[in-house]
């Protein structure tokens, strides 16, 4: 300790300094992240589904991936760090809008679809709020985050 009350650090020459998450500089978690738990929990309802119907793992993976396809268009066009290339963004837009699989989901769940659309819209939509935790989402039409409480 010091004259002052601060711990002493060995920063000198061959010491290693002091992580960022014991000196309180790491991550931090937000409210955002809470997304992660009704996120996990329609995973883990969308997986009970699969065993329950037979299905396996096939429209877990199909609808837990198929969201982020569109951001193949954007291959070789020119972009900025963290914005998405503008070929990609209508499609993407509507594979992160909750509105298909929630619809989806209430047509199998009256028995217009069968229990694989049912998996896979419950498998989709848990893509959409799990992205929500990371901070992902909708896109603007310039291929930037839009913050999810934004319609346009």
């Amino acid at each position: 300790m010091t004259a002052n009350g601060q711990a002493l650090t060995a920063n000198g020459p061959g010491s290693t300094p002091a992580s960022p998450v014991a000196s309180g500089q790491g991550r931090r978690v937000r409210r955002r992240h809470l997304w992660l738990i009704p996120g996990l929990t329609i995973a883990v309802i969308a997986n009970a589904q699969a065993s329950e119907h037979s299905l396996g793992l096939g429209p877990l993976l199909l609808f837990g991936i198929l969201p982020h396809l569109p951001v193949l268009l954007g291959i070789g066009q020119p972009h900025a760090r963290g914005q998405m290339p503008v070929r990609g963004i209508p499609l993407f837009n509507v594979m992160h809008h909750p509105g298909p699989p929630l619809v989806i989901i209430g047509l199998a769940t009256v028995g217009v679809l069968p229990a694989f659309w049912l998996v896979g819209g419950l498998a989709w939509f848990s893509h959409i709020v799990v992205d929500l935790a990371f901070g992902h989402g909708l896109r603007t039409a310039e291929g930037w985050r839009r913050p999810w409480w934004r319609a346009r």
